[in-house]
């Protein structure tokens, strides 16, 4: 018992000295909190006072960085001249020593085996050749700097009917005013049209001044951004000519097609079966392939020639005998006869070839096979396809140009491209709690006949093949009872929600987005689907549409792909926020947004899981998730075919549905980006941010800073949720302020700061090209480049071997108007000048394709009765705004003139706002309705095509010099 006790004092002692221990440790550790606690309030403080010092250090950058800005521009506007004008009468005193730079010069090399002939010429640094081809093709070579001995006049007779003209020509066309003016004149008066490479081809300017020249011939150019070890980049140009080869063409009797399409009926009508869709389907479309080859005849085209009438063929037969006669027999009595009989032969020939002519201008605008071939040659000639592939470029930066190898490679890349993604559930999209709707058991209602026929009449026929060999252009030669059949196959597909296999097949052409010259990854797939499931395709969306329409889904800022709201309008409501912010002294940037491949990244599952939480009804739901799952595809290059790969996300780029049902999966956009005003077009998202008003400049821009980084947050979250991945490399910001200067900061994705935004000068949004003032003069001068490089290829335009003024003037209005009628919104906000030059270039421009230059503007414009720029802009937009009178368009942009009413009343100081003062700063901001009523205001009412009295006429006869000078008379 003693021992226990014992063992018990012991262990009793053992646990006074470990709470002994205890209690020193406690006492240590409340010793080392408390001095933590002073450490960390003093080093908060330290903290606080480095951040008031940094935000100070910044104050002090911004405003250092604008007294260094006002220096530099006294600098350039006070110094810099008086060295240029130093400089100017330092190179007058030299005059005598300016010459050829010896060093410099024209190398052509060709490849061995082609037909070429160099051309005699004395012009240093200017090199000519003519290449041998089914038409001459002549190409000049220029290396043209400021010291040369020769003007553009000397190349004139250098100049043929098929020639390019490729140089380092030392001036931009864009930013050299008086030099490209200059080269332009001379350009035009050649009809040579200018052809520049998208990126800047000189290092050391940032500058393109390295382009071509182009007459009777359209080309494609691009800048090569490689490395290399000159000052300049090269450019890659492809220009399209005839080879002589072996080439099949194709004809398809169609009344025997459709004969024999309405002779089978009575047997399809037996084998018809809904309930065995796949295999009847198959059978129906595998007879309709085979019988379009059976009716198709293919024959030689080097053996195509003009449908000359018998009478004056046998003529020309009998001339051409003559002459071989006259020939062997040298009779000087022949050699009189026949050139009297030739002369006949190319009157008629020519008349005939007139007579041809009139009649396709007659028939251009009917369905007749003549307008189809009449406008299939222009097109080929006047706008042919920038987007064609030449030739890929794989990852070891080898060249491939078989078609097979081309389609093997494409088919890699897209066999992984298409792959599902990876997204990690559960999802906010796909299993979120589901709620219940009161649409929710609504059946897609069922198709009618005639609504089948009238969606078939309305369609647009095309001759492009889908996958199983078929065109649309069948439907108008397809029995018309085939329709009755095919009725029964989409009510069951809408009740049964079901798809014929051969529905989900998808023929794939790949166009270039910039480049000739690419690798797969800088392509875009367009399918080419079942032209039955493109059918019921269009059924369904108006469907879905009326669906969308009814619940008010789509937010009024997107704008693309849907009916009653244009293009147009989502450009000028981007220009009033701008201007409305910019008139309130607020630093301004705008995030264009590129997503990469935005349609074909469409994920699938996360798609049917939004629109079931937008109130779709489950019938729709199911078709759409039919419609989407289990497609594959195919890669076509030039007749040849890859294998067949499985298409898991994206919608295809060939379907009218797809465009619905991204701009509905993305209707919650606006919803993420609460710090900026979003314009949404398609895929086309630009957020504007604002510094916040009030505030002192330099307090502004940082205060940007800060909205820009929030706003880049929220979008890359949105991206991440929404399984859209954004292009960095093509996201763009522009800076936009009244005050002078760019942006002192740079703006970045993530925090590691590797996927940075770059800052542009210029960006093209929507077809026009923004600056960061809002100034339009560069966007006019790329439109007159087009414009002349049009001109000069419909001055070289001929038909049936001949030209006329009708056709000329068919070909302006169909290939350049469009040019100036897309500036159209932008005429009542331009200065006077740029209106009245606009005006004056647009006469221009029909006076040569008239071949009327010598006329002046008004003359010319009373003997074609042809009314001015103006006049149209004018007309445009009396009908814009009657057509806004009924629409949201018109509702949005009022609200935007309401606003700046407002916004006017309040800086006149009729009623406060909390919390925000009135300041100088504020300045008048007009909306663009009110512009643009008080610019028809100014036009005239009366017709702007002049009136001359039959004395003027006269006197224009006898002292035509003198008529240049005379005003118009008053318009009756």
């Amino acid at each position: 018992m003693m021992n226990k006790l014992d063992d018990l004092i012991e262990k009793i002692k053992e646990v006074k000295e470990h709470l002994a221990t205890l209690a020193t440790n406690n006492e240590k550790f409340e010793r080392f909190m408390q001095d933590k606690i002073q450490h960390d309030e003093l080093t908060k403080q330290q903290i606080d006072s480095l951040l008031n010092n940094d935000n100070a250090f910044k104050k002090d950058l911004v405003h250092h960085s604008l007294l260094i800005e006002r220096h530099e521009n006294m600098f350039i506007k006070l110094l810099i001249p008086m060295f240029e004008d130093l400089f100017t009468l330092i190179a007058g005193q030299n005059q005598d020593k300016r010459g050829e730079n010896r060093n410099e010069g024209v190398l052509v090399l060709v490849k061995h085996g082609s037909h070429v002939n160099r051309v005699d010429c004395k012009l240093p640094n200017i090199c000519a050749i003519d290449i041998k081809a089914e038409d001459e093709l002549r190409i000049l070579g220029i290396y043209a700097f400021d010291s040369r001995s020769w003007s553009w006049d000397n190349i004139s007779p250098l100049i043929s009917n098929r020639c390019v003209v490729y140089g380092d020509f030392h001036v931009d066309l864009e930013h050299d005013t008086n030099k490209a003016e200059i080269l332009l004149n001379w350009a035009d008066e050649n009809s040579l049209a200018p052809y520049t490479p998208n990126l800047p081809t000189s290092l050391r300017s940032n500058r393109i001044i390295d382009y071509a020249f182009a007459r009777g011939i359209n080309l494609d150019i691009q800048t090569h951004a490689s490395n290399t070890t000159s000052d300049h980049f090269p450019i890659l140009s492809v220009i399209s000519t005839n080879i002589k080869k072996n080439v099949l063409g194709t004809i398809v009797h169609w009344k025997v097609f459709a004969l024999f399409s309405e002779y089978a009926y009575a047997f399809w009508e037996k084998r018809w079966n809904v309930r065995n869709m796949d295999v009847t389907y198959d059978e129906y479309i595998k007879f309709l392939s085979l019988l379009t080859a059976r009716c198709t005849i293919t024959f030689p085209l080097d053996r195509y020639r003009v449908a000359i009438p018998t009478e004056l063929r046998s003529f020309m037969s009998y001339v051409r005998a003559l002459s071989f006669r006259a020939l062997r027999t040298k009779s000087s009595e022949l050699k009189v006869e026949m050139r009297c009989l030739r002369k006949i032969a190319k009157l008629e020939l020519k008349s005939f070839l007139s007579r041809q002519l009139s009649l396709a201008l007659r028939l251009r605008n009917t369905s007749s096979p003549i307008s189809v071939s009449f406008w299939s040659r222009t097109k080929r000639f006047l706008k042919p396809s920038s987007s064609t592939i030449h030739v890929f470029v794989d990852s070891a930066e080898q060249i491939i140009r078989e078609p097979d190898k081309m389609c093997e490679l494409a088919a890699d890349f897209y066999e992984d491209f298409f792959k599902k993604q990876e997204v990690v559930r559960p999802h906010p999209y796909t299993d979120s709690p589901l709620i219940e709707f009161d649409n929710k058991d609504e059946n897609i209602p069922e198709v009618t006949l005639n609504e089948l026929v009238e969606t078939i009449h309305a369609k647009r026929k095309q001759k492009s093949l889908d996958a199983h060999g078929i065109s649309n252009f069948m439907f108008n030669f397809l029995a018309p009872s085939d329709w009755f059949l095919l009725l029964q196959l989409y009510n069951q597909s809408f009740q049964k929600a079901t798809l014929p296999v051969a529905w989900k097949d998808t023929r794939m052409i790949l166009l270039a987005k910039k480049k000739s010259i690419c690798s797969p990854a800088e392509t875009r797939p367009i399918s080419l689907l079942d032209i039955f499931q493109k059918v019921g395709e269009k059924l369904f969306l108006t469907r879905f549409q009326d669906v969308l329409d009814r619940r008010g889904i789509l937010p009024d800022t997107q704008s693309g792909f849907r009916d009653k709201v244009r293009l147009q309008t989502r450009l000028l409501l981007f220009l009033e926020d701008v201007h409305s912010l910019m008139s309130n002294s607020a630093p301004i940037s705008t995030i264009f947004v590129d997503f990469r491949s935005a349609f074909d990244q469409l994920w699938h599952i996360g798609c049917i899981g939004t629109l079931r939480r937008l109130g779709i009804p489950h019938s729709y739901l199911s078709w759409i998730e039919a419609w989407l799952i289990n497609r594959r595809g195919h890669i076509e290059i030039n007749g040849k075919k890859s294998w067949w790969f499985p298409i898991e996300k994206g919608g295809p780029q060939g379907g009218i549905l797809t465009t619905s049902l991204f701009i509905t999966y993305h209707s919650d956009m606006g919803q993420f980006l609460p710090w900026c005003t979003s314009h949404v077009f398609a895929d086309d998202l630009a957020a504007v941010v604002a510094g916040q008003l009030g505030k002192h400049y330099m307090d502004q821009c940082l205060d940007l800073e800060m909205r820009i980084k929030l706003l880049l947050g929220q979008l890359e979250y949105y991206s991440l949720l929404a399984v859209q991945p954004i292009n960095f490399a093509k996201t763009e910001a522009l800076y936009s302020a009244r005050a002078i200067g760019s942006p002192k900061f740079d703006i970045f994705f993530d925090e590691m700061k590797e996927k940075k935004i770059n800052w542009v000068r210029e960006f093209k949004y929507l077809g026009y090209w923004i600056t960061p003032k809002l100034g339009w003069s560069n966007m006019l001068n790329k439109t007159m480049i087009k414009v002349r490089q049009r001109i000069s290829l419909i001055k070289s335009f001929k038909h049936s071997g001949c030209t006329s003024p009708q056709l000329r003037r068919a070909l302006f209005s169909s290939y350049i108007l469009p040019l100036f009628t897309w500036i159209y919104p932008l005429f009542p906000i331009l200065t006077e000048k740029q209106r009245q030059d606009l005006s004056h270039f647009y006469f221009s421009s029909l006076r040569r394709v008239m071949f009327s230059s010598h006329w002046n503007d008004h003359f010319f414009s009373y003997a074609l009765d042809e009314i001015s720029l103006e006049d149209r802009c004018a007309s445009y937009w009396e009908k814009y705004l009657v057509a806004l009178a009924d629409s949201v368009d018109g509702e949005l942009l009022l609200e935007k003139a309401n606003l700046n009413v407002l916004r006017t009343a309040w800086t006149h100081g009729e009623f406060p706002i909390k919390g925000l003062r009135r300041s100088k700063r504020f300045i008048e901001c007009t909306s663009i309705l009110e512009k643009a009523v008080s610019w028809l205001a100014t036009v005239p009412c009366s017709s702007s095509i002049p009136f001359y009295d039959i004395d003027e006429v006269h006197l224009l006869q006898e002292h035509p010099e003198t008529f240049l000078f005379m005003s118009p008379s008053p318009s009756t």
